[in-house]
């Protein structure tokens, strides 16, 4: 399934632990919190999945399958924890919200989530940011 797979899955999951742990005490950022890392932990069987660790024996099309919808539960909850993030206002903030739409862009080109509304999302939060 792949080590890029995999390195992406370890980038979602630094995403979404790292802007919990340094804006999660940030009231808008708070919300976004319990969700955020339940998802982070969901990643750790996607990694399994990814590198085919997961001690037993899993059907293909249904790794696959796991391994997809625990991108998309990433990506919608790194959208929604970036979007809260870059809302603080604060310089740091909206840096790392810059740097986190690239992971998240490599994961909605990497699961072809392109045609789904979380890429007009990617393309609006950019905007957003390219104005602060």
């Amino acid at each position: 399934m792949g080590a890029d797979r995999a390195l992406l899955v370890v980038a979602l999951q630094t995403l979404l632990m790292g802007g919990v742990r340094n804006y999660g005490d940030d009231e808008t950022v708070a919300f976004q919190t319990q969700r955020a890392l339940a998802s982070a932990a969901a990643l750790d069987y996607v990694l399994m999945l990814a590198t085919e660790t997961a001690g037993v024996r899993i059907a293909h099309d249904d790794a696959e399958r796991a391994i997809h919808d625990g991108f998309v539960r990433a990506v919608d909850d790194g959208l929604r924890l970036v979007r809260a993030i870059a809302a603080t206002g604060d310089p740091d903030a909206i840096a790392f919200a810059r740097e986190a739409l690239r992971t998240l862009r490599s994961a909605v080109d990497s699961e072809n989530l392109g045609e789904s509304e979380r890429r007009f999302e990617l393309i609006a939060l950019a905007a957003d940011l390219a104005q602060d």
